[in-house]
């Protein structure tokens, strides 16, 4: 009983779902910055940052983000290709800049 009464105390709206957390997913390739192998940027962000080297790799990614909840946010080929193929509803971003800015 008194688990109820706690319950119906706190109402349905006592606590709000936390926003989903974002993984990005970025060929390798695309996101380098010159000779630097990871573009600066990257590594400042608040959301997990995986560079896939192959089609593999991204797909692996992608699916083990998905499957934890996380909000995916995929950019280059392979990576497009991969959440795309495994029917994961990622948002697909235009290079480097278009991932950066979803993730925000």
């Amino acid at each position: 009983m008194v688990g109820v009464a706690v319950g119906g105390l706190l109402g349905p709206d006592s606590h709000e779902d936390p926003a989903p957390r974002t993984a990005l997913v970025i060929d390798a390739s695309a996101a380098r910055d010159g000779r630097a192998l990871v573009d600066p940027r990257l590594q400042s962000l608040e959301a997990e940052v995986r560079l896939p080297r192959t089609p593999a790799e991204a797909r692996t990614n992608v699916l083990y983000f998905d499957t934890l909840g996380y909000r995916v946010v995929v950019a280059g080929p392979a990576a497009n290709a991969a959440a795309d193929s495994a029917g994961v509803g990622a948002v697909h971003a235009r290079g480097l800049r278009g991932a950066l800015k979803a993730a925000n």
